[in-house]
């Protein structure tokens, strides 16, 4: 604990207070404008969280205030001093989870240690794979993260976990106290949503097929890869879930491993070697493998929402942009690149009224571009982007182009 308290009062102590975070911060104006809510906030509210750590006294009514943030990294791109308020509510969360976590990120943690996956469901979600024949050993292996699965069951599991009933958290209280009922949000899977992700995830498989690249897949022993662990906070468990996870790759003959969304992708490149040293497999994005493929311009015309963990944790990511601009007609709204604005998404789940803000907001950006489709390369993106119109992945209009290229002309 004193390494993390250290980190975050250095972070925290190179603020100049000049505000400039607060002007692309999503959850302030989310919030109606609460500094607490905020970039500079947040960091100035650190300071007391440090305080109140050193003499013991209650944390609890700090937590929101950080665990509302959405580790988007939009205030670092404006900083004059190089302060990063999301990794100060990452330290700041690290601090708060073993006495103050909200008790519904405590259940998440509870379910995800349990069953190795934040819905119990692995046969479900490997059912994506039916019939394509992709074998279950190899030294390269194409890893979901059960992300894509997850999107169809998150409205149910968000209400399951906001429910109130006689203003008491009632259904996340029953859960906590019995934990195999989390098994019963299967019952409520969205089976539109479940066909639709289910395929997205065909169509990268027969991306990387067309690429030549040669894959395996863990089916039903397939985990999720832990990252609400990792950004509610608990550190302790997030260390032990990453371990049990590359036990799973290495018993597989995993040397190479091929991610399908940015927060895994950044979770296995960046965060599990921090805590687990030995983690040396290769992590790659499967849009890195299919550059090579023919593409064809489709001629729609889409408006390209970049995902702020591709567009700010690699910045020199241009895969997808690449690949997208040679498949369709490409605008990009104000907000793009570093500047990206993110979906709100990562809220979703312990503050849905913010989340629902600030993808009104990017919705808004979206539509003033006049684009036909909204496409994403993020499943949560996907999901908590809500148009009135049609929203849909990268690999759907890839493989449309592609498959037009494969057609013989006329």
């Amino acid at each position: 604990m004193s390494a993390v308290i250290d980190k975050l009062s250095e972070e925290s102590g190179k603020c100049i207070g000049c505000g400039f975070c607060e002007s692309v911060c999503p959850t302030q104006p989310a919030s109606g404008y609460s500094e607490s809510r905020g970039a500079r906030g947040r960091v100035l509210l650190a300071r007391e969280l440090l305080a109140r750590t050193r003499e013991g006294r209650d944390l609890s009514a700090l937590t929101d205030s950080f665990y509302s943030c959405l580790d988007c990294y939009a205030c670092f791109e404006v900083c004059p001093a190089g302060v990063n308020a999301g990794v100060v509510s990452h330290y700041a969360k690290e601090i708060l989870a073993p006495s103050s976590a909200p008790r519904n990120a405590r259940l998440i943690e509870s379910i995800v240690m349990r069953y190795g996956s934040l819905v119990p469901a692995r046969r479900a979600m490997s059912r994506w794979a039916k019939g394509l024949s992709i074998p279950r050993r190899g030294e390269t292996v194409l890893y979901t993260g059960q992300m894509y699965q997850t999107m169809a069951y998150s409205g149910r599991l968000g209400y399951m976990l906001n429910r109130r009933v006689a203003g008491r958290d009632f259904a996340a209280a029953l859960v906590a106290h019995f934990p195999s009922l989390s098994r019963s949000a299967s019952l409520f899977r969205n089976r539109r949503l479940a066909a639709e992700m289910d395929g997205h995830l065909r169509d990268i498989a027969a991306l990387l097929r067309l690429a030549g690249v040669e894959f395996s897949y863990l089916h039903e022993e397939e985990m999720y890869p832990g990252t609400l662990l990792n950004d509610f906070g608990f550190s302790d468990s997030f260390a032990k879930y990453a371990a049990r996870l590359s036990d799973s790759f290495r018993k597989s003959g995993a040397r190479k491993i091929i991610t399908v969304d940015p927060h895994t992708y950044d979770l296995l490149k960046n965060t599990v070697p921090s805590v687990l040293p030995d983690f040396d497999f290769e992590v790659v994005h499967y849009l890195e493998l299919i550059g090579n493929i023919r593409l064809k311009q489709t001629g729609r015309k889409i408006v390209f929402h970049e995902p702020c963990h591709l567009s700010r944790r690699f910045s020199s990511f241009t895969a997808p942009n690449d690949l997208v601009g040679r498949a369709c007609d490409v605008s990009l709204p104000s907000r793009n690149g570093r500047r990206t604005h993110c979906c709100g998404g990562p809220d979703e789940l312990l503050f849905p009224s913010t989340a629902s803000a600030v993808s009104r907001r990017r919705t808004e950006q979206l539509a003033e571009t006049g684009a036909d489709i909204v496409v994403t390369a993020c499943p949560v993106c996907r999901v908590n982007i809500r148009t009135g119109g049609e929203v849909t992945d990268i690999a759907s209009v890839l493989r449309e182009s592609a498959s037009a290229a494969l057609l013989p002309t006329v």
